[in-house]
């Protein structure tokens, strides 16, 4: 009798291992194979596709798009009811300073992530959560404690998920 149950509790454990392996193997392969020159945004008569690159922070790949103009910047994520888990923005500035970002009209939870001229981290505030309920003068500020070039955002609760992510980590960009 108790060969049987152990036999059972094998096979039991060697199913469930397939199948989160198989299921695991298909999601996180979809994801990380985003490749494209343009993401899929909420289409609005004052919105127009923005330039996209591939950032990759210690070996995971993202798909962001570029806010490179001042009114880019501006708008920013703002009115996104959804993010991919793999998307982004990326904030290019002319120079280093203390950026600061808000939460102004931005429906999704947020991690906010500052580089520094070398694309290196110096700064950032995870799962940063809408403020929907706020005046324009309640909204929290968010600022690096060190200059920046680049700010980064990212779904909330992504640099929780990156392996070895930190002050100092390096990220790569690739222009396609």
């Amino acid at each position: 009798m108790k060969i049987k149950k152990k036999l059972l509790c094998c096979c039991i454990v060697i199913l469930l291992v397939l199948f989160i392996g198989l299921g695991g193997y298909f999601l996180v392969g979809h994801y990380f194979r985003v490749k494209t020159n343009q993401l899929p945004t909420e289409k609005s008569p004052d919105k127009q596709a923005l330039d996209v690159s591939q950032v990759t922070i210690e070996n995971v790949e993202f798909s962001v798009e570029l806010a490179k103009t001042p009114e880019e910047r501006e708008r920013g994520l703002s009115n996104r009811s959804k993010l991919c888990d793999q998307c982004g923005m990326l904030f290019i500035f002319e120079n280093d300073d203390y950026h600061s970002f808000w939460m102004k009209d931005t429906l999704i939870p947020l991690d906010i992530i500052w580089l520094d001229k070398d694309w290196r981290v110096v700064d950032f505030v995870g799962f940063i959560q809408p403020q929907g309920t706020r005046t324009d003068k309640e909204l929290p500020i968010y600022q690096p404690q060190k200059l920046a070039r680049y700010v980064l955002e990212l779904p909330g609760g992504t640099v929780k998920k990156i392996r070895g992510f930190k002050i100092g980590s390096q990220v790569k960009i690739n222009n396609e």
